[in-house]
């Protein structure tokens, strides 16, 4: 490279924005001189910078505050797998979604349950949730059958917790079953994962003048393979 290249390139890498020197834009040369505390464009970045920061912290404080007003309920029977139960009358019960991993779920599309007057077997998967993130699904702790389901919109059927209702003897209710000191950890085991995340919430943000998409939700700040992983570590 000739001295006169090189003197050209070193001016270039002078020239710089302190915003392309730090690789959050692709291309701004500075033309102020440096004096960032008087630059309208500087102003402007650090403004979206503290904005997107905020959403991203938002979004974990939300499901953070909705896991601590989650307490041990027992009046609920709490099954393996995600799900829980509650008596209606003898050997018949309501079939639910375990409140902890609800306080996850985020823009879901879709949730589907087994057929009714279907006997289920342990380990067979029972419920399906799809959103734009991809799928999980939840198996049978126990064996029993599903009299009916509860027809609601999806955001009234996890509001209620409530899917199903379902027919099951003592002994399966008794098998599939955690005891409060194994719900005690699962319900410790997602708060700690909320704290790491919101301990590592990224202080740029995926979105600034490109015309991206705005985060609304935690499978969009950790990523859809982190995010399915995350709900399915939920499984006890």
């Amino acid at each position: 490279m000739s001295n006169e290249n090189v003197h050209i390139s070193t001016n270039y890498e002078k020239l710089k924005c302190i915003w392309m020197a730090s690789q959050v834009l692709d291309y701004k040369l500075c033309d102020k001189q440096f004096d960032c505390e008087n630059c309208q464009f500087d102003k402007v970045m650090r403004n979206l910078l503290n904005e997107k920061e905020t959403q991203n912290t938002d979004i974990v404080n939300t499901i953070s505050n909705k896991l601590q007003s989650i307490k041990y309920d027992s009046k609920i029977i709490y099954l393996k797998n995600n799900l829980i139960a509650k008596e209606i009358c003898h050997d018949t019960f309501y079939l639910g979604i375990n409140p902890i991993l609800i306080s996850f779920l985020d823009s879901v599309s879709s949730l589907s349950v087994n057929e009714c007057r279907k006997n289920i077997l342990t380990d067979q998967q029972i419920i399906q949730i799809l959103g734009e993130w991809g799928s999980i699904s939840l198996s049978a702790p126990m064996n029993f059958m599903i009299y009916d389901l509860l027809d609601f919109p999806i955001d009234t059927l996890l509001t209620l917790k409530w899917v199903a209702i379902i027919g099951a003897v003592d002994q399966e209710i008794s098998n599939g079953r955690l005891c409060q000191e194994e719900w005690n950890t699962m319900h410790q085991k997602a708060l700690s994962t909320i704290e790491e995340i919101k301990s590592h919430v990224p202080q740029v943000g995926s979105t600034m003048m490109d015309g991206g998409t705005q985060i609304k939700f935690l499978h969009q700040l950790v990523g859809k393979k982190r995010y399915i992983n995350i709900l399915n570590s939920m499984n006890s």
